[in-house]
């Protein structure tokens, strides 16, 4: 059975460096690398639970976003990163490759968009499962019987999402195939847009489910009986289609590079270029946990 384990980098790697830094580690040459083994750890440690047989990792974009060029206010940047987190970022890079994981990205996309297609090149080369782990809620739209979430829970363990617990157990309170929909309506603050204005959490799911899609619910919009959300509604239109663009995973985004069915096996790395960088970082005791994988 072939299970891939698809990793969105910079989330994981980031939940992994505030999850290191209360208890810091140093290279010898004096460079922290607390994420890094956190990182490694975390990984590891969901690789067997999930006895996946393949990893790859999804990156974002290095020639910027282009849904940031339909709205500039997408995903709007934060607080400087803190001084030693970029350089853990290139470890940790560095070591994902020479555990012989495929990387990935989708130029002009983000992070979230690279999974979804490696999710669907994965399925159409025949893998058996395929789990998404990510704290991002975009994703949600891509459970069905062979994609799962796994969503990071504060203290450890994930939530797991198909499609069932989409519709019953997320924000978003539909199927799958609906998610983006109802981000269109009550849009997403960690990605920078509000959806229409006065339609909640509690109205948006409703609605949606109620009329099948957002562009069914503008059609039958005289079947919206509260005068005050009909208003609302018609008032928000072309916010809403916006948000539904922006919500909208691009599942057919080119990916570099291209989808290698037979690429990111688990246990077939190089174990001395493994153990050469593992030891320059101080870090040689992971040796023996990776030693513990077996070979997808």
């Amino acid at each position: 059975m072939r299970r891939l384990l698809v990793i969105d980098f910079a989330n994981i790697a980031h939940r992994a460096y505030f999850a290191g830094r209360g208890s810091p580690v140093f290279a010898p040459d004096g460079r922290p690398v607390f994420l890094v083994r956190t990182f490694l750890r975390l990984l590891l440690a969901r690789i067997r639970t999930e006895e996946a047989t393949h990893v790859a990792l999804a990156f974002e974009s290095t020639t910027g976003s282009r849904r940031r060029d339909l709205y500039p206010g997408y995903k709007p940047r934060g607080a400087q990163e803190p001084d030693d987190l970029l350089p853990q970022l290139r470890d940790a890079n560095v070591v994902a490759g020479r555990l012989g994981w495929a990387r990935h990205r989708a130029e002009g996309w983000e992070a979230d968009d690279a999974m979804a297609g490696i999710a669907v090149a994965a399925v159409a080369a025949g893998f058996d499962h395929v789990l998404l782990f990510t704290a991002d809620h975009d994703l949600l739209g891509m459970a069905d019987e062979r994609v799962t979430i796994l969503r990071p829970k504060v203290g450890g363990g994930v939530e797991r999402y198909g499609p069932a617990e989409v519709e019953t157990g997320s924000p978003y309170r539909v199927p799958p195939a609906l998610v983006a929909d109802v981000k269109a309506l009550i849009g997403d603050a960690t990605d920078g847009y509000s959806g229409v204005r006065g339609i909640g959490p509690a109205a948006g799911p409703d609605l949606v489910r109620r009329f099948g899609s957002l562009a069914s619910l503008y059609d039958r919009m005289d079947e919206v009986e509260a005068a005050g959300v009909r208003a609302r509604l018609l008032a928000g239109r072309e916010d809403a289609f916006r948000c539904l663009d922006l919500a909208t995973l691009r599942r057919d985004a080119p990916l570099s590079p291209a989808f290698d069915p037979d690429a990111g096996r688990v246990g077939t790395h190089d174990r001395d270029r493994l153990s050469a960088y593992l030891a320059a970082l101080g870090l040689a005791d992971l040796v023996r946990a990776v030693d513990g994988l077996s070979a997808g």
